[in-house]
């Protein structure tokens, strides 16, 4: 296999990820399958009716769809069919371009590579100086190989990211796959304008490192949309990984109560923690009534707007943090600027003037 057509897996950088989720049980690996028998096999006869091995296998295709999706929301089965729908079109094209040139795939795929740079040992250098805090104990001349590698690897695949994307806009794909809407009531503190045509319901949890990186991207949303996109904050704790995060729900409506729920929630999460003393101390950092704050606290007087909170995220599909609903279309994990822009652009065209 080609170097391009290849998906880096090194342990080398952790996998890609956009959001906090809480653990789930995880079944055993399932055995790998042996080599299937020809399809008109027959394994099995039914009041003499036969059964093929292409009956059993077009039902076991149909089964395991049907598992996958049985306790999926609809927001989470868009995002299966999307991202599928993506690959999808990818081979497509792929296939189109090698039958074109009358050769495979895989031979298409190497042609990319022939104009890559090659990775030069300062740039291995550079990575390992960049990231040695992530290296452990290994020296450089240990790990050199794997960087070398992991370089390559990301340098084709980028390279196959960018040819796929010419192919794509001189076949004018258009995707059509309509996103659902899922209702999700817009109670919580918020910013932006009260009658924009566009509000962002955010779930959030305050221990979570992607909801904290999600704050810069939607700082800048609201600069960007001043008056035409509101956002509104609610709260998604993840009990089993986060402890702290539920105490910090219930504090920053706590300071909600006393009109600072907004210069609270900038504290939590740049903050050095998340103890009962940090809570307080943020309190008396942004002026809130000492006294007030802590007897609010202690008597958990919000406890149930963010169970409410939970209860609604549940029942729109919500299942790690961030996720945000923008006029209805969720976006899950620390998405970029462009993924919001993209929707609200599109929300915006399509909302009444005047």
């Amino acid at each position: 296999m080609s170097r391009l057509a290849k998906v880096a897996s090194l342990p080398l950088v952790a996998i890609v990820c956009l959001a906090c989720n809480a653990p789930q049980e995880t079944a055993a690996p399932a055995a790998t399958p042996t080599t299937s028998q020809d399809s008109a096999t027959v394994v099995a006869r039914v009041a003499g009716a036969p059964i093929t091995a292409g009956d059993l296998d077009a039902w076991i295709r149909d089964d395991l769809f049907a598992r996958e999706f049985a306790d999926k929301g609809r927001a989470e089965v868009f995002e299966i069919r999307s991202d599928a729908l993506e690959r999808m079109i990818d081979e497509r094209l792929l296939e189109a371009e090698a039958k074109q040139r009358g050769v495979g795939v895989e031979q298409v795929l190497a042609q990319q590579l022939t104009n890559l740079a090659e990775i030069q040992d300062a740039d291995v250098r550079s990575f390992y100086e960049e990231n040695k805090s992530r290296m452990g104990s290994a020296t450089f001349e240990q790990i050199a190989p794997r960087i070398r590698r992991f370089l390559e690897e990301r340098e084709a695949g980028e390279a196959r990211q960018e040819f796929v994307q010419s192919l794509r806009e001189k076949a004018k794909v258009a995707v059509e796959l309509a996103a659902p809407r899922i209702e999700v009531a817009a109670d919580g503190p918020s910013r932006g304008a009260e009658n924009a045509p566009v509000t962002i319901v955010e779930f959030s949890d305050y221990q979570c490192p992607f909801c904290k990186r999600a704050e810069p991207v939607i700082d800048e949303i609201l600069a960007k949309y001043p008056d035409r996109v509101r956002v509104v904050y609610r709260h998604f704790p993840l009990d089993q990984i986060h402890p702290r995060a539920r105490p910090a729900a219930e504090a920053s409506l706590c300071a909600g109560e006393q009109g600072k729920f907004w210069e609270f929630h900038e504290k939590l999460f740049s903050g050095e923690g998340l103890e009962e003393a940090d809570l307080v101390a943020y309190a008396e950092a942004v002026g809130l009534d000492k006294a007030k704050f802590e007897a609010c606290v202690s008597e958990r007087r919000f406890q149930k707007q963010v169970e409410a909170d939970l209860a609604a995220a549940r029942a729109a599909g919500v299942s790690g943090t961030p996720a945000f609903f923008v006029n209805g279309i969720m976006l899950s994990g620390a998405q970029p600027v462009e993924k919001f822009v993209e929707i609200i652009e599109r929300e915006l065209a399509s909302a009444p003037q005047g």
